[in-house]
């Protein structure tokens, strides 16, 4: 019978990080925080050109449920990033909302523009009054929760 024999192989990631040098993951955290807080003002700005481009759908009425989506989720992504948890919750709530009126056909302007005056309005606060706009944000649910009864 022969011998057995073992043999360990080094992968190119265990030999990098066992490299000396680099950084520790909490000096990678700050750096890539501090990146991200100097990107703040222009993903405000960002937020504000999208929900504006929404605004015009809702007052044009000719968009369809998937353009919404797509604006919305770019809202949803953005604030994301930025820890805008309200704004994140309004614009799931209008995701969820386009995409239940996509599979059933249907459309709903006046949802939708209730939806997308909450993220202006939740938008322009920036997260200030947090437990009153987070009562805005259950309405915005209720309307969308609502349209699975009809």
């Amino acid at each position: 019978m022969s011998k057995t024999e073992f043999i360990k192989v080094q992968n190119r990631l265990s030999q990098q990080v066992a490299k000396p040098g680099g950084m520790t993951a909490d000096i990678a955290t700050q750096r890539a925080r501090r990146e991200l807080a100097a990107q703040a003002g222009d993903a405000k700005k960002s937020l504000g050109v999208t929900i504006g481009r929404m605004e015009a759908m809702c007052a044009e009425k000719t968009a369809s449920a998937d353009d919404i989506y797509v604006e919305s989720a770019v809202v949803l992504d953005i604030a994301g990033m930025f820890d805008m948890r309200t704004l994140c919750d309004a614009s799931y709530s209008l995701c969820e909302l386009t995409d239940r009126l996509r599979t059933k056909n249907r459309q709903d302007w006046g949802s939708v523009g209730v939806h997308v005056n909450a993220l202006r309005l939740i938008w322009s606060k920036d997260d200030k009054d947090a437990e009153q706009l987070k009562s805005v944000v259950d309405g915005l649910w209720a309307i969308t929760d609502r349209l699975d009864m009809s």
